[in-house]
């Protein structure tokens, strides 16, 4: 019987560790028809500890001690109050994913059209994780799709092993989205009482400054700053914005707002060279809608 056992649980720890080993894509459709056949057995004893709960403290009377017309009508007002409370949040919502919509430009000019997705699913890696988003192949969707919010914040990349109702988005401070080369561009006066532009009194504007940057988790991405050719260190300071100027990404991605600089300092290995910290604008544990901007031929051809 204790044989018996222990060949059962080896069993159980092998299924175990090969589910593990299994990419999230695969995992996905079936992970939750699993976890609610799993939760069937339990549904009546919580149904049972429910209806006790209300016997024992029944709910309170909110209109106590009037007329059944009037408590009528006021319940009545409630509900309607309650409705045009729903609505309202409903248009907000309408609103804001019309104005994620309208923040780009005319896909017939730029190649590309923009796609409305809802983030579904999150991966279970840390810090952070892949974003399952609810389009996928057959909306045009494809590996390396850039995945944008607020119109001009790039927020990630779109992963391989879609499905065609169903992607997944690599933030930018994921590791996984490996290196990626950017540009840094001053900022008008980055709360230090200069000109704008980037302009000092008397000088001419501070020029960009190529880096290339590593993602590390928790909103933010690290680079190496390489010295002028006249050896000065590159001009770069906190509240410089950073976009994206990377050939291994799509057209549709470039120029696109990564974050801002955090921090300038020394490198502890090498404190002649300089470190940058950036940090994005966006948030991917809070985001819950992006846009994916789909090349247009995509679109056009179907899924493929």
């Amino acid at each position: 019987m204790l044989l018996a056992s222990r060949r059962i649980l080896a069993v159980v720890l092998c299924a175990a560790a090969l589910l593990a080993v299994l990419p999230q894509s695969a995992q996905a459709p079936w992970s939750g028809r699993l976890a609610s056949f799993l939760w069937a057995p339990l549904r009546p004893g919580t149904a049972a500890l429910a209806w006790l709960r209300d016997r024992v403290r029944a709910p309170e009377d909110p209109y106590p001690n009037l007329p059944d017309e009037l408590r009528a009508a006021l319940e009545e007002r409630d509900r309607l109050r309650g409705e045009l409370d729903a609505a309202d949040l409903r248009i907000g919502k309408l609103e804001r994913e019309v104005g994620e919509l309208t923040g780009y430009r005319p896909a017939d000019r730029a190649g590309w059209r923009p796609r409305l997705a809802n983030v579904v699913e999150r991966g279970g890696a840390r810090p952070g994780g892949l974003l399952g988003i609810d389009i996928g192949v057959a909306q045009g969707v494809s590996e390396g799709d850039p995945a944008v919010v607020g119109g001009s914040q790039l927020l990630g990349i779109v992963a391989a092993g879609g499905s065609e109702g169903r992607s997944w988005v690599v933030p930018l401070d994921d590791r996984r989205a490996g290196r990626i080369d950017a540009v840094v561009h001053p900022s008008g006066a980055a709360g230090t009482g200069k000109g704008a532009a980037g302009r000092e009194p008397g000088r001419g504007p501070r020029p960009t400054v190529l880096v290339q940057l590593l993602p590390q988790g928790n909103r933010t991405l690290v680079g190496e700053l390489e010295p002028g050719a006249d050896g000065r260190a590159a001009d770069v300071r906190a509240g410089d914005a950073v976009l994206l100027s990377d050939a291994s990404w799509r057209p549709a991605a470039q120029g696109m707002r990564i974050g801002l600089v955090e921090s300038v300092g020394a490198l502890d290995a090498n404190p002649l060279r300089r470190r940058i910290t950036v940090r994005m604008e966006s948030d991917p544990a809070r985001t819950s809608r992006l846009v994916v901007k789909v090349r247009e031929s995509a679109v056009q051809g179907g899924a493929r």
